[in-house]
């Protein structure tokens, strides 16, 4: 008399990508099959198990005369998801149309989503949207503020550059795109360039707190710490509450020598942190 094999366990889970094969069911019992939010493939009757149905006498005389609720609901949902199918063609077809027809609303959609992209710092997102907008709005002055901003995201400094002096090619009085050249020059440590690109943009935007905050840092790294004072100085009457205007007012002092003013600015700056 032989001895049976022992029945092989199977794992109590089974990952969504793991599903049977049709055509492979084996006589054995089934493992329970956790289901996610993919469906299980259909497999054969012997060893499909009753996702959820409960094993009652109700739910045996309805398999016993043959008929499965599930079948209708099949259909109509087969058929449902087929005319939404067409519908989003039909959809999707007037749409090329339209774009291929007005090439300007291309442009518009391209660069609304490339600032959404960029307003949220999704750089690489970004910059490929931009780009396209630009090919056909290329006196476009907000995209390539918004391409240029992209391109120091992603520490392509070189095409921040480039964009920037496209715009004041057209514009050469507009202090935004001076300060953000002035800014990049800064972070690539080239002070004496950010220098000069901040005190046109403080000349061309005298109200604004930011460009003198970042000129001051600029003089301080060239250790011209009383225009860096004066600087940060302008930049605090014009924002008060500029804690780090403050905070690099007080190192500024610090590295003259003169420890009680710069105490004085830290304490401030912890104040209005």
């Amino acid at each position: 008399m032989t001895k049976r094999k022992p029945r092989q366990k199977q794992p109590a889970e089974v990952a969504e990508e793991q599903t049977p094969s049709p055509g492979t069911a084996s006589k054995e019992e089934p493992a329970e099959v956790k289901v996610g939010k993919i469906a299980a493939p259909e497999m054969a009757r012997e060893t499909e198990p009753l996702a959820g149905v409960a094993d009652t006498a109700h739910t045996k005389s309805i398999f016993k005369r043959g008929f499965s609720i599930a079948a209708p609901v099949k259909f109509a949902l087969h058929g449902g998801f087929f005319y939404a199918g067409r519908a989003a063609d039909k959809i999707v077809s007037l749409y090329s149309r339209v774009f291929k027809l007005d090439p300007k609303h291309v442009a518009e959609f391209n660069k609304s989503t490339g600032i959404g992209y960029a307003r949220h710092g999704d750089w690489e997102k970004a910059i490929p949207l931009l780009e396209k907008a630009l090919e056909l709005i290329p006196g476009d002055e907000e995209t390539r503020m918004h391409l240029s901003e992209a391109y120091v995201g992603t520490n392509e400094h070189e095409q921040a550059c480039r964009q920037l002096e496209e715009i004041l090619e057209v514009s050469p009085d507009s202090a935004r795109a001076v300060r953000a050249l002035g800014l990049i020059h800064s972070r690539r440590h080239d002070y004496e360039r950010a220098i000069e690109c901040l005190e046109k943009a403080v000349e061309l935007d005298p109200d604004h707190a930011q460009a003198y905050y970042r000129l001051g840092a600029a003089y301080d790294n060239q250790e011209r710490y009383d225009q860096a004072v004066g600087s940060f100085k302008k930049a605090i009457a014009l924002d008060p509450r500029f804690a780090k205007a403050y905070q690099a007012l007080g190192f500024s002092y610090e590295s003259m020598g003169d420890r009680d003013s710069a105490v004085e600015c830290f304490k401030k700056a912890l104040e209005l942190e």
